[in-house]
């Protein structure tokens, strides 16, 4: 069963959706990172079509679902009504949950609200939405690349600038009405993106772009829509609580869990995964050495397969 299908929420999003394997496989949903990023054809080599129910969804505004870049009712609550909508308009029951980067923010969040509706968690490059894990972003990395970094703060007016200024810097640019000023904002931060990407994994950003096929101009407008979700949810700290999410994972002790994280994430450091794992004791947490935050390098991608089948034939064993 191969679908592509969208979905309207009762708010005007059109919310696009596949759904790959059998009905009567074990369902696992696929959350993409970003925030902004959407579903690409990698995502789909995870799940064996003969053993999973796989489905995948571009989140509000994101890849193909419509409006593209819209912000407006864009919330991480939002997400977790239309993970539900997805979830009854396909009759499922209870489904594994497998996100990585943001959308492992995002499994927590929805895990934690709605857990019976959770078989397990597959999480990898754990992000919980912290101060302290943005400022590492957006300021700790400029120890390694500063000519980067350089380049990446050069239009903010301030010789000490914090995250805070960085982040509001590039919401205003994105979200102008000069065209060219947005754009070249979306391109810098992208830029900065993949710098720290590249540190320790430079195939990643060479895999992503051998996806695009579109001229220079759309592949303009979609990184633009995708930077305009990114930095809404930075603005407005992922719309989640001080420490929600950490917070509330005690909840979730009757949810088997695996944790696959790079020893060398840039992005997403192994210290938030290890934080997590002292929450959630019951958790398996593999810590992949010399591996970066690219869910497509090998030993990441193989890290994530042995978990998967792991569950699987768990989940077969007690149906």
């Amino acid at each position: 069963m191969n679908t592509k299908k969208y979905l309207e929420s009762k708010d005007g999003h059109n919310i696009y959706y596949e759904c790959h394997g059998a009905k009567n496989n074990t369902p696992v949903i696929f959350l993409h990172g970003g925030p902004g990023s959407g579903c690409s054809p990698s995502s789909k080599t995870f799940f064996d079509k003969k053993k999973w129910f796989a489905v995948f969804f571009d989140q509000r505004g994101c890849g193909l679902s419509k409006p593209s870049g819209e912000v407006k009712n864009n919330t991480v609550q939002t997400l977790v009504q239309d993970i539900e909508m997805l979830r009854n308009h396909l009759g499922i029951k209870r489904w594994v949950v497998f996100g990585g980067s943001w959308g492992s923010t995002l499994a927590l969040k929805y895990a934690y609200e709605n857990p019976e509706t959770v078989s397990a968690l597959v999480l990898r490059g754990v992000f919980l939405a912290s101060d302290k894990e943005i400022d590492w972003f957006l300021l700790g990395l400029r120890r390694f690349i500063p000519k980067e970094w350089d380049n990446f703060v050069e239009n903010i007016n301030s010789k000490d600038c914090d995250s805070f200024s960085i982040i509001n810097y590039y919401h205003e640019a994105l979200f102008s009405a000069d065209k060219e000023k947005a754009l070249s904002a979306a391109q810098s931060w992208r830029n900065w993106e993949e710098a720290a990407m590249r540190l320790t994994y430079e195939q990643e950003y060479t895999e992503e772009k051998k996806e695009c096929s579109t001229s220079n101009r759309q592949e303009e407008e979609k990184i633009l829509s995708s930077m305009k979700i990114h930095l809404h949810y930075l603005k407005n700290k992922c719309f989640l609580n001080n420490e929600e999410l950490i917070n509330n994972v005690s909840s979730l002790k009757k949810i088997p869990t695996f944790i696959i994280q790079g020893q060398l994430d840039t992005i997403c450091p192994p210290e938030t995964a290890e934080i997590l794992q002292k929450k959630m004791p019951w958790a398996v947490l593999n810590v992949i050495k010399g591996a970066g935050h690219g869910a497509y390098e090998k030993p990441i991608r193989l890290g994530l397969l042995k978990a998967l089948e792991q569950l699987w034939e768990k989940l077969k064993n007690e149906s």
